[in-house]
């Protein structure tokens, strides 16, 4: 607010709409944890939920916190393969630096605009004259990560399809992911088998229309540059395959560790749902998101054993792994220095 007969410009009134904006956004999210806190405190006992962290195997785990730090690094190679394709020469340990530290306001600023907004502000910093098309490799990045979300749940669906259609609400999702799963992989394969000159002709053809839009042809050039490299893109999409694998493996362990009992597929048919849920901006850390996801898929899991103390402690174990990936990340936040531009080369040929 302004002093008394002050008169605000519009760049202050733009200012404080922002804030006012920014600050209902924060109680909002707020509300969505308080309320799934309301919520757990009436479905478990925290002391249960207490004893069975207590009773955790130390060795699941071990094995589950590694697991969950690995994504961070084939992530960064992903982001470098995607870089070398724009010609664009980043060294792993830089990008690794900066994943870490987007991790950290993953945290900070819920959905991807933390992990994604940090990567824009260093990639534009380690690129400063290629600022556009480096950037344009978080999002190609984000995109090849949904899809292989989605193409692992449809993939592994049939598997369990017991466990999810045991109720309406299941069922739906899984119909909705294999559905989309289905159709992203169809598209995917039918980009990888177009021929080279089809492709470089529509991207002309829409490069011409805009030809008054220099970011449109900025984007198709872009393009260009990866559909020449598809097996770039094969293996960037396989990486990315391979992450979300191993973060389902992370929590097949952290399941086993607190005494929850599914093979490892029934896991990689529901979590990527959970962590397509975790993108979206409407809490901290994913708390009530993925509380509400888990009770859902693993409360329909016959002969699981899995009682509610149980998938509360699996929750608040994930949490806790992704706080201290997101320490990990403030603390190579205090101390990288990205001084070092990006060798700019000749854009990568087929």
């Amino acid at each position: 607010m302004g002093l008394k007969g002050e008169r605000l410009t519009p760049w202050t009134l733009e200012v404080q709409t922002c804030m006012n904006r920014k600050n209902l956004v924060t109680l909002l999210k707020l509300t969505v944890v308080i309320s799934a806190l309301v919520w757990l405190r009436r479905r478990v006992d925290f002391a249960g939920v207490g004893r069975v962290l207590a009773g955790a195997n130390f060795w699941y785990l071990g094995a589950a916190v590694l697991l969950s730090w690995i994504p961070i690094f084939v992530s960064s190679f992903r982001w470098q393969t995607l870089l070398k394709t724009l010609g664009l020469t980043l060294p792993l340990k830089s990008l690794a630096c900066v994943t870490h530290i987007g991790q950290f306001f993953a945290v900070l600023v819920p959905g991807v605009a933390g992990d994604d907004g940090t990567r824009f502000f260093y990639i534009s910093r380690l690129a400063p004259g290629r600022v556009k098309q480096a950037c344009s490799t978080v999002l190609l990045d984000r995109a090849l990560g949904f899809t292989s979300l989605f193409i692992l749940t449809a993939a592994c669906i049939p598997l369990n399809w017991r466990l999810l259609s045991a109720q309406p609400s299941t069922r739906l999702v899984a119909f909705a992911f294999l559905g989309t799963g289905a159709f992203l992989l169809l598209m995917s394969l039918v980009f990888l088998n177009c021929k080279q000159t089809f492709l470089e002709r529509s991207f002309s053809a829409v490069k011409t229309r805009f030809s008054s839009s220099a970011w449109v042809g900025e984007l198709m050039d872009v393009a260009s540059a990866f559909a020449g490299n598809r097996g770039r893109l094969c293996l960037v999409g396989f990486a990315a395959l391979v992450t979300q694998m191993v973060i389902c493996c992370a929590f097949c362990l952290a399941g086993h560790a607190v005494g929850i009992h599914l093979p490892v597929w029934a896991w990689m048919s529901f979590v990527p749902v959970i962590l397509v849920a975790g993108v979206l901006p409407v809490t901290f850390a994913g708390i009530g998101v993925r509380d509400y996801l888990l009770f859902l898929f693993l409360g329909t899991a016959a002969g699981v054993g899995a009682g509610a103390d149980q998938i509360a402690a699996l929750s608040l174990l994930m949490l806790l792994f992704a706080l201290l990936l997101a320490a990990i990340g403030g603390l190579v936040y205090l101390v990288y220095k990205p001084n070092k531009p990006a060798k700019h080369l000749a854009p990568a040929q087929v």
